[in-house]
C-alpha cells in the first residue's frame, strides 16, 4: 500500500491516550519561530496535527493555523480542542495533497510527523502552498539515551517488532536521508529544553501506548507488552515516579 495512505491509519484507535499522555512542546520554540517568521502574524500549515499538541502554541499566540490531520479519530479531538478559535482551521488532507491555496502559507510544521510522510510528495504540497521565502521547520521531543531509555527501546523492539523502526520511525538511527532529501540545498538544527517530565505507573504506560507502534488491546503479546512496560517502571522509577529529560529537535530551512 502507498506510504502516504497507509501511515494515515497508525494512530487510529491512540487519539484520547495520545492526547492525554504525549508532552507538549517549550515555550522558546515557538517565540523563535514566531518572532523570527511570524513577527506580524501569518498563516501556518501545521501537518500531522495529531490532537493539536504543537498547533495549541501557535493558536494561543494569535497565529492563523490551519491542522492538517488525514486521521478521524485524532481529528475528532482536535477540533473539540479549539472549536471556535477564530485563528483555527481544520484541513482534512494528507501530508501530500494539502488542501489549501497556493502561496498562501508564511510557515509549515510538522512535528512528530514528518517520518510518516512521502519525502517527495509533501516536498512538492510544501513548494506549492508557501508564500515565495516561506520556511519549512521539522519537529522532534527526544529523550536522552540514558540507560533507562535504551532498556526500554530494546523492550520496544521484543515486543513491537513488527511496527518498531526505532523512535520517530527511525529517522534518528543514523540515517538522515530523508531530511537531505526533503531540504535539498540544506537545513538548519537547533535544540531547545524541553523539561523532566515525571509519570506515575499508569502515565507512564499511557505515554508508551500512544506511540504509533505500540501493541493495542487485543494484540497477541498485549497483556506481555504491559506487564514488561510496568516491570521497567518498577525498576527505573524513583519515589513512584519515572523521569524522562525531553530535548526538542527543529529542523529548518527553505526548499
Amino acid at each position: 500500500m502507498d506510504k502516504m495512505y497507509d501511515n494515515t491509519k497508525k494512530f487510529s484507535g491512540k487519539a484520547d491516550i495520545y492526547e492525554e499522555f504525549r508532552p507538549g512542546y517549550p515555550d522558546a520554540l515557538y517565540e523563535y519561530l514566531c518572532k523570527t517568521y511570524l513577527p506580524y502574524g501569518g498563516n501556518v500549515a501545521d501537518v500531522g496535527s495529531g490532537t493539536g499538541k504543537f498547533a495549541r502554541g501557535l493558536i494561543e499566540r494569535g497565529i492563523n493555523t490551519f491542522c492538517v490531520e488525514p486521521n478521524g479519530d485524532m481529528a475528532r479531538i482536535l477540533q473539540t480542542n479549539f472549536r471556535g478559535k477564530y485563528n483555527f482551521t481544520y484541513v482534512s488532507s494528507p501530508a501530500e495533497d494539502i488542501a489549501l491555496p497556493d502561496k498562501s502559507m508564511d510557515l509549515v510544521t510538522a512535528a512528530q510527523a514528518f517520518h510518516w510522510f512521502n519525502t517527495s510528495a509533501f516536498h512538492a504540497c510544501c513548494k506549492r502552498i508557501l508564500k515565495d521565502g516561506g520556511v519549512v521547520a521539522l519537529i522532534w521531543n527526544m529523550r536522552d539515551r540514558d540507560e533507562a531509555e535504551q532498556a526500554l527501546y530494546a523492550l520496544d523492539l521484543k515486543y513491537c517488532e513488527h511496527n518498531f523502526k526505532g523512535r520517530s520511525g527511525g529517522i534518528f538511527n543514523g540515517d538522515n536521508s530523508s531530511l537531505l532529501e526533503f531540504f535539498k540545498h540544506g537545513y538548519s538544527r537547533m535544540r531547545f529544553e524541553n523539561g523532566a517530565f515525571s509519570y506515575t505507573s499508569e502515565e507512564f504506560v499511557g505515554r508508551r501506548l500512544s506511540s504509533s507502534y505500540a501493541l493495542k488491546e487485543g494484540d497477541a503479546k498485549y497483556k506481555e507488552y504491559v506487564a514488561a512496560l510496568k516491570d521497567h517502571f518498577e525498576k527505573y522509577s524513583v519515589f513512584g515516579k519515572y523521569v524522562e529529560h525531553i530535548q526538542t529537535y527543529m529542523y529548518y530551512g527553505k526548499i
